[in-house]
């Protein structure tokens, strides 16, 4: 068989497609989803197996492919919709996976000829001989976690290569916390496994690139695995980001040689920095008092540290937008990504917050910014979207960005981290969240 993987893009409310196909965006790097290339590479060799990332490319309604696969996130739902209806009418079976399935699945079941909920690893495989045998079920879920100590080499070969690709490698999966507000707490609920040391190390001689994104949502909190990892990286001529938690400033010897292996950029899920948010959200493992020299750890090491950051909690209030931008200007933070709370249908967070009345948005498609579509606790809904611009503009200003990146005592990363601010001041001068590819 012929089958089709896609990562959707996602609507504008006019209907049109945000899309990244314009020189502009492509001067930015790309950071593909793991997932496709992954399902590629599960996939038994005697099917013919494409990508396609929409984001990118169109896609073709017109492909010979006989199994159509969907790799789709909420925000990604009347998308997924709109292709399964498309494909369906044409005779293709249509299989949807990913975040959106795992955590809804009740409302996209019959939308799609099967849904994969949860890991689809071990399902895949077997969801293609159903098709096959014409005995495809409705749901498939694994009945136990996927053994990850045997993974094939993901499909980079297929991976659209129009602009700098940064590639996706997996070491870990899961993260061993449970943060009410995440996603990714949902569908692994504290699972936490890592990889064999040498298959990573495979999986990043495979990509054939310099530049590598570890794609996991927390890659050092194991302290002895990450210390074996970066050891045997070290020398490798590559440079890598990765996300983690600001735990990792605590062990001063792992961040030296995660720098020696090519670290240059740790992506840090600090959100807050109020200690009542933390509490709210159960990320008390946090210690906001000590962000400040975290911060300066993670820099001493020649590592740029991003901060992710979440307004619209329930200690955040007029004040918190400034407050927050001054504190991470003050640090010289060279990159954050400012984002709003979003209530997940799934996650703790998200389920407390359409219980209690206060979502006025129902439209699953506006989970994701510039919406809001809750009412805080002390803001309302207009000043938490202006608030959360605001601070976007101001951190991504010129003024901000030669005082963080340029006028240091010590460089850190110059040219990157000043490429990148660049590139997101650009984008916000267009009026485009700087993780998103398009307006809206």
């Amino acid at each position: 068989m012929k089958v089709d993987i896609i990562h959707p893009a996602h609507y504008r409310d006019d209907g049109t497609l945000v899309q990244s196909k314009n020189w502009v965006d492509r001067l930015g790097a790309y950071l593909p989803h793991l997932g496709p290339p992954l399902m590629a590479a599960l996939t038994p060799d005697k099917h013919e197996v494409r990508l396609v990332e929409e984001y990118l490319e169109d896609i073709d309604f017109n492909s010979d492919a006989d199994v159509v696969a969907i790799s789709g996130q909420i925000m990604q739902l009347q998308r997924c919709v709109d292709i399964s209806k498309r494909f369906r009418a044409a005779g293709k079976k249509v299989v949807l996976g990913g975040y959106l399935p795992s955590m809804l699945p009740d409302r996209v079941e019959n939308l799609f000829d099967a849904i994969v909920i949860g890991e689809g690893d071990e399902v895949w495989p077997q969801i293609l001989d159903d098709i096959e045998h014409n005995r495809l079920k409705s749901r498939y879920r694994s009945t136990r976690p996927p053994d990850i100590n045997n993974l094939p080499v993901p499909r980079y070969d297929l991976i659209k290569k129009d602009r700098v690709v940064v590639y996706p490698v997996q070491a870990t999966r899961g993260c061993p916390f449970t943060c009410e507000y995440c996603s990714i707490a949902a569908v692994y609920n504290g699972m936490y496994r890592k990889r064999p040391v040498d298959q990573i190390v495979r999986d990043v001689q495979a990509t054939r690139s310099k530049n590598i994104n570890f794609c996991d949502d927390n890659l050092c909190e194991d302290v002895k695995f990450a210390d074996r990892l970066f050891t045997a990286l070290k020398g490798a001529p590559i440079r890598w980001g990765t996300q983690t938690t600001i735990n990792v400033a605590r062990h001063p010897a792992l961040l030296k040689k995660a720098r020696e292996s090519g670290c240059v950029l740790m992506a840090l899920g600090v959100e807050t920095f109020s200690a009542r948010n933390l509490e709210d959200v159960n990320k008390t493992f946090h210690a906001v008092d000590k962000y400040a020299e975290g911060f300066r750890r993670i820099m001493d090491a020649g590592i740029s540290p991003h901060a992710l950051i979440i307004f619209g909690l329930p200690d955040d209030n007029a004040e918190t937008f400034k407050r927050t931008v001054d504190y991470l200007e003050g640090l010289k933070v060279p990159i954050t990504q400012f984002f709003i709370l979003t209530p997940y249908p799934g996650s703790p967070t998200g389920d407390k917050i359409w219980r209690s009345g206060s979502v006025f948005d129902t439209n699953l498609n506006h989970l994701r910014e510039p919406y809001v579509v809750f009412k805080p606790q002390q803001l309302s809904p207009a000043e938490l979207h202006d608030g959360w611009w605001r601070a976007v503009e101001e951190f991504y200003s010129l003024r901000s960005i030669m005082r963080r990146v340029v006028f240091r005592r010590k460089p850190l990363n110059l040219w990157v981290n000043l490429a990148t601010n660049l590139y997101y001041w650009s984008k916000v001068k267009r009026g485009i969240h700087t993780v998103y590819f398009g307006k809206n």
